[in-house]
């Protein structure tokens, strides 16, 4: 019986994965996450959850995090979505200046504006803002990333069936419903945008280094870029991801797209 893993990265569209889960799977999907907003789920009490409820068809966590554990029994497919880590940061503070929470992001978000709060992040808890997805990835949980780090990161996306960007979501759930139609050959997964916020739209390079450098300053942008590398190659590696496994399923072959709008248009001529 197949069992999908989702590492849910905070403000990476996991909300709207969510809802579509919840949509085709019903009562066998489940989010899985300890009361402890700092707390962090091993991938045993992943295996034993299921082992409770053999159930379930697809589970979803903010606290798990890859490897995958290995189940008796269960066909285990695991999913992540990697943002750009620079427009991920206006995005964490509209959702925590909006979130009805006593947590210190939330409290520290209604308290400050934006360029106090990211002040207040990098010093109290840089790693919320720097290099994250690096964290989650390689599964260490520390204050600064290393290029260790990366690698290990890096290892451990490769292995991860269905990985892919924010900015290419339409294409990434083509992927997820490819895998999932394997086992469940009627599921639709449906793409609607759920927990979105104002800045979490597709906005060029540009256009967010011109806004955060309006909101915060040249100096605090660039530290930022700076201490926000290493998640930005992870980016770039979960965008060829995306890119090869589509092509290896024949989903999205661009190549082949292009000509056939190319003969679509000769033919309208």
């Amino acid at each position: 019986m197949p069992l999908l893993i989702h590492y849910h990265i905070f403000k990476n569209a996991g909300s709207s994965f969510e809802w579509a889960l919840e949509q085709a799977f019903g009562r066998r999907f489940r989010q899985f996450d300890s009361p402890d907003p700092r707390g962090v789920i091993s991938a045993r009490q992943v295996a034993r959850l299921v082992r409770s409820e053999p159930d379930l068809y697809a589970i979803s966590s903010h606290q798990a995090t890859p490897p995958a554990p290995r189940i008796l029994g269960r066909q285990v497919i695991t999913s992540i979505l990697i943002r750009d880590p620079i427009a991920r940061i206006g995005s964490i503070y509209a959702f925590e200046r909006a979130q009805q929470a006593n947590t210190p992001g939330a409290t520290k978000a209604k308290e400050l504006d934006f360029k106090r709060y990211v002040e207040w992040r990098l010093q109290a808890t840089p790693s919320a803002l720097c290099n994250f997805q690096v964290l989650v990835c390689s599964g260490r949980h520390r204050p600064v990333s290393s290029k260790r780090d990366l690698e290990a990161a890096i290892i451990r996306l490769d292995s991860i069936e269905i990985a892919g960007t924010v900015a290419r979501f339409e294409e990434w759930m083509a992927l997820a419903q490819w895998h999932l139609q394997q086992y469940f050959p009627d599921l639709s997964l449906v793409s609607v945008h759920h927990n979105r916020s104002n800045t979490s739209g597709s906005e060029s390079e540009a256009h967010v280094f011109e806004r955060l450098t309006a909101d915060l300053g040249a100096g605090l942008t660039s530290e930022l870029l700076s201490r926000n590398e290493l998640d930005m190659t992870l980016h770039q590696i979960a965008d060829s991801l995306l890119t090869r496994r589509l092509a290896e399923r024949e989903i999205a072959v661009k190549l082949r797209e292009n000509y056939r709008k190319a003969a679509g248009a000769t033919s309208e001529a």
